[in-house]
Formats: structure tokens, C-alpha cells, sequence
């Protein structure tokens, strides 16, 4: 059912009140907590959100940049006493802003999100289309002399449309991707950002906050990089490795040669009730490969239970693997 207009104002006003008490040095675990149980109760709260933040981060850069002999008068910004700190907040992400350097207006950025299990085709306003993969978040910041869009979390599929006037950046972590007229995969993993180039070629830069960017390096088509703490690392990829890292666009899951752990993880990814857990250390190393539905948890211990000596047993929504004799040496393959 389609929200109302009062029910989208309400999850407005509660994402802008969670983003001034989450940049409240005084924020508490239950705090975050708190936030983490309303953001994942709906994409909408997600979205809006990311939304929100983004103008607050504004609004904080903003008032950093404002000539100290300027400061305005502190009623101008602080919240009525009649009013909840969300409105307030709310107000100020739509208001113009008075900076000691002229007249600021903040509009909310767009931002996109995905649930998990859920995919989504987003087209920008130049045309650019972005695919969403998994529970993945966007914010969209165009502006004069530039596109940028922060992969905030997940996978995202860009295929750029050209405009000379303004490069095409995708911002995730502590990277930037910048193109034009190409079509590329990032992902955000657990420690490292991994970018691979469909066609054309990007420039990645480490991306430092109010500097220019660092580092940069020049990704042709073809090519898988990986960017983490230690640094990156870039490589050619086969044509049809870049199909099976890209099976997710046609619900697919591609494993070639992942380990059984690797799997594990990537079909988790998938599913917001059942997980699948390696109770059993010595299969973990196992390899595999085959498609698989990316909802197709059960076809997937079917087959490992067909090819290998493993044993799944189900308590409520979690389903435990385990071996049963001692593993090998993790070297059989099974397809699916």
C-alpha cells in the first residue's frame, strides 16, 4: 500500500531527528542500536535516512566553513522549545541557511536503497543507470562541475552516460571512481572495496575529505581492483569471469572455485531469515563451483550434500554445516 502523505512526513521527520542524535558526541550504544532496529525496519527508512545525513552533513560543513566574526544570531538555529528536536531538524534540512557568506540553500540529496534479497534498476536524472544489488545504499549529489553518487553500502552496477562537462565519481569508503561513458561493478566487502571495469576505463583515487584525491590509478576494461587498507592491487579479469561476477543481475549466484565458506557468505547475503553456518572447520576450504539462484539456499545443500560428505541439520532459521566423516583435503568441485 502506498504511504500517505503524513506517514512519509513522519519517517522524514524520524530519519532527520537520527541523524542529529547519531552526530551527538553523547550518542550511546542503545542509541545506535535503537537506530539500527528502525532502519532496517523498512528500505524507506533506509533511504530517507541517507537523505537526511547527507543534508546534515552539509549543514555541519557549513557552519566549519563560516567566518568566526560572523556567527549568527544563536536563536536563528536553535530548536523552538515548543517543538521535538526532529522537527527542527527537518526544518533545517529544507531551509536556507545563513553562513556569513551569503545565503545557502539545502535540498535533500536523492538517496536509493534495496532490502535484502531485493534488486532495483535506478535511472538518473543524465541518464545514467545504476543496478542495485542486495541490501546496497546510494546517495546522489549532482551539482555544477561534477556527479557524484556515495555507495554508502552493498553492490552497485554504473553505466555512465557521457557528459563532458561533469565526470561521473562513485564514492565508497575511502575511494573514488571516476569515468565517463563506462560501465562498472563496486562492492563494498568487509575490508576491502572491489571495482571492476565492463567497458571503458575509470580513474580510482583514495578520496580524503576537503583534498585533493591520492594515489590514483587507471582501470582498463577487463580489469578487477581491489582497494583496502594496505593499498590495492588491479588485474585482468576473462570476460566471462566478469559474466559470473555479474550473475547477480540475473538472480544468480556464479561460483567458480569459491570455498565453501566464500559460498556460505555470498549466499547469506541473499536472505534476511534462513543462514547458513560451516559449524565444521575441515570443510571450509572446500571448492566449488555451478549457478545457483541467488534464493536457492536449499537446491545449493542439496547439491553440497550430493558432492561431498556433509551433513546439514536445521535449527529454526539457521542451517548448520557439518561433516560427515573427516574432510578431505577440500579439493573436490561439484556444479549446479
Amino acid at each position: 500500500m502506498e504511504p500517505t502523505a503524513g506517514q512519509r512526513r513522519d519517517v522524514r521527520e524520524a530519519a532527520a531527528s537520527w541523524a542529529v542524535r547519531l552526530s551527538d558526541p553523547a550518542c550511546t550504544d542503545a542509541d545506535r542500536a535503537a537506530f539500527e532496529a528502525w532502519r532496517d525496519a523498512s528500505p524507506a527508512h533506509d533511504a530517507a535516512f541517507e537523505r537526511e545525513a547527507a543534508v546534515w552533513e552539509r549543514f555541519d560543513r557549513l557552519r566549519a566553513l563560516r567566518p568566526a566574526a560572523l556567527e549568527p544570531d544563536a536563536d536563528l538555529l536553535a530548536p523552538p522549545a515548543t517543538q521535538p528536536v526532529m522537527r527542527w531538524a527537518a526544518t533545517v534540512a529544507g531551509a536556507a541557511v545563513l553562513s556569513g557568506i551569503g545565503f545557502w540553500t539545502i535540498n535533500a540529496a536523492p538517496a536509493y536503497a534495496t532490502a535484502v534479497g531485493e534488486r532495483r534498476l535506478v535511472v538518473l536524472e543524465d541518464g545514467t543507470r545504476v543496478e542495485l544489488n542486495t541490501d546496497s545504499r546510494i546517495v546522489v549529489h549532482y551539482r555544477r562541475g561534477e556527479r557524484e553518487v556515495k555507495l554508502v553500502k552493498g553492490e552497485a552496477l554504473f553505466e555512465v552516460a557521457r557528459d563532458p562537462a561533469r565526470p561521473f565519481v562513485v564514492a565508497a569508503r575511502d575511494r573514488r571512481v571516476e569515468a565517463q561513458g563506462s560501465a562498472f561493478n563496486v562492492r563494498i566487502q568487509p575490508k576491502a572495496v572491489q571495482v571492476i571495469v565492463a567497458t571503458g576505463g575509470v580513474e580510482v583515487a583514495e578520496n580524503h575529505p576537503f583534498a585533493e584525491p591520492t594515489n590514483e590509478a587507471h582501470l582498463n576494461a577487463g580489469v578487477v581492483g581491489l582497494y583496502g587498507e594496505s593499498g590495492g592491487v588491479a588485474q585482468p579479469i576473462e570476460p566471462a569471469r566478469i559474466d559470473q561476477a555479474l550473475a547477480w543481475r540475473h538472480g544468480q549466484i556464479a561460483l567458480n572455485g569459491q570455498t565453501l565458506e566464500g559460498a556460505v557468505a555470498e549466499f547469506n547475503r541473499y536472505s534476511a531469515g534462513r543462514q547458513l553456518v560451516v559449524a565444521d572447520p575441515a570443510i571450509a576450504g572446500y571448492r566449488l563451483g555451478g549457478y545457483f539462484g541467488v534464493d536457492d539456499m536449499d537446491g545449493f545443500v542439496r547439491a553440497l550434500q550430493t558432492t561431498f560428505p556433509i551433513k546439514a541439520t536445521a535449527t529454526n532459521n539457521t542451517i548448520y554445516l557439518s561433516a560427515t566423516a573427516r574432510a578431505d583435503n577440500g579439493q573436490n568441485n561439484f556444479g549446479g
